[in-house]
C-alpha cells in the first residue's frame, strides 16, 4: 500500500491546533472514534496519547489532517501532523501506526546529533563562571 497521506511534519511539543490557532485558521475537528486502534496498538499507543482529525478551510480550499501526539514525559506530548486529500480513515492511522518508526527515523536522517553535542559544548565552554 503507497503511503494514504500527502505529507507530514514533526512538531515537537507544538501541538498543530496551537499553530491554526495562532495563524488564525478556519478548521473544524471531526469526532471520529479511534478507540478500535488505540486497543489494537497498545504496544504503541498509550491511554494519554491523541490521535485528532479535522479538516482546514481556507478560501474556498481544504485539506484533512491528523494530528497524533505520543506523551513523552508527564507534561509533554510529541505532535506529528500528517496532511491529507480525503477524511483520513482509521486504515489510513493504522498504516501510520505501523511505519512510524520509520516515520521517526526519515525525519531524524537530517539532524547531525554530533554537530548539536559540539553545539552544546561550545555553549558551555562560553558561559561566564561564576567564582
Amino acid at each position: 500500500m503507497e503511503k494514504p497521506y500527502i505529507d507530514f511534519r514533526f512538531l515537537g511539543v507544538n501541538s498543530f491546533f496551537k499553530i491554526l490557532e495562532n495563524s488564525k485558521s478556519e478548521y473544524r475537528v471531526f469526532e471520529d472514534d479511534y478507540s478500535s486502534i488505540f486497543n489494537d496498538f497498545s504496544d504503541i499507543l498509550n491511554l494519554e496519547d491523541s490521535i485528532t482529525s479535522g479538516i482546514i478551510i481556507q478560501d474556498g480550499q481544504h485539506l484533512f489532517f491528523t494530528e497524533i501526539g505520543l506523551k513523552i514525559t508527564a507534561t509533554y506530548r510529541s505532535h506529528f501532523v500528517f496532511i491529507f486529500n480525503h477524511h483520513p480513515l482509521p486504515a489510513d492511522i493504522e498504516f501510520i501506526l505501523r511505519k512510524l518508526e520509520d516515520i521517526i527515523n526519515s525525519t531524524l536522517e537530517g539532524v547531525d546529533i554530533s554537530a548539536i553535542a559540539e553545539s552544546i559544548k561550545n555553549k558551555k565552554a562560553n558561559e561566564p563562571t561564576i567564582n
